[in-house]
């Protein structure tokens, strides 16, 4: 009968131990957030939106696949986890394709420059 109580009574503080482990892990949602929050392309947006940052690597990747790229290093600086652009990563995404949210961004052009007024007559 002893045994039993001990038994018991290591059940229960592995239990507590259990339960306390499973409800102070951070969620996979927060673990998986994207880390920017100012987006540039309609892609990586809808994708972070939807599944965080694993959603918008396989987005990516599979977009890189498509248009025959070899490595994330051509428009990326720095990668996990920030994913930093390159000076002209946007500009190269636009020429390929890649559709983005601000309007003023196109290939060839330069987003902090402001196009020129026409001239008046």
């Amino acid at each position: 009968m002893a045994k039993l109580g001990l038994f018991a009574s290591i059940a229960t503080i592995l239990g507590a131990f259990t339960f306390a482990a499973v409800h102070t892990t951070p969620s996979a949602e927060a673990a998986d957030a994207c880390k920017t929050t100012k987006f540039k392309t309609e892609m990586v947006k809808a994708a972070c939106e939807k599944g965080g940052q694993k959603e918008a690597k396989d987005v990516m990747k599979k977009w890189m696949k498509e248009k025959k790229l070899k490595s994330c290093n051509q428009c990326h600086a720095k990668l996990a986890p920030t994913y930093e652009l390159k000076a002209d990563g946007v500009e190269q995404f636009a020429k390929l394709g890649g559709k983005l949210l601000d309007a003023k961004v196109a290939p060839g052009k330069d987003a902090k420059a402001p196009a020129a007024p026409a001239p008046t007559k």
